[in-house]
């Protein structure tokens, strides 16, 4: 028996029908320049290509974004709305406390900053 559900979707489980109900996230591509303007507060793509420079240095999950012949950024990896909620933070990390502290605390506890 094949039904289609919109929204959330039932299940008959031991006589008794269980709701389910979720979200699921949708990874998107993203120029740097609709990242840059989805920020809290809204920045400039070359501040944004700062905060991507830091976490590539630092954060395993930015390893990508580090071009390995020149030693900077890779422009050819895409950016996604995942790596959003990395540079919100580390945006607000630099409001409060300067890029070279910011460095410092990115390279000394980058669990700070994704949350792992």
């Amino acid at each position: 028996m094949n039904r289609k559900f919109i929204g959330s979707q039932s299940e008959v489980k031991g006589g008794k029908v269980l709701q389910l109900k979720g979200s699921c996230s949708v990874e998107e591509v993203l120029t740097r320049q609709q990242a840059a303007l989805r920020l809290e507060p809204q920045i400039s793509e070359r501040q944004l290509r700062t905060y991507l420079d830091l976490a590539s240095l630092y954060l395993p999950s930015f390893a990508e974004f580090r071009d390995e012949e020149n030693g900077g950024l890779n422009r050819h990896v895409k950016l996604t709305n995942w790596h959003l909620p990395v540079l919100q933070q580390i945006r607000t990390c630099v409001l409060l406390k300067g890029l070279i502290k910011t460095a410092v605390e990115l390279k000394q506890h980058p669990e700070k900053f994704t949350g792992v």
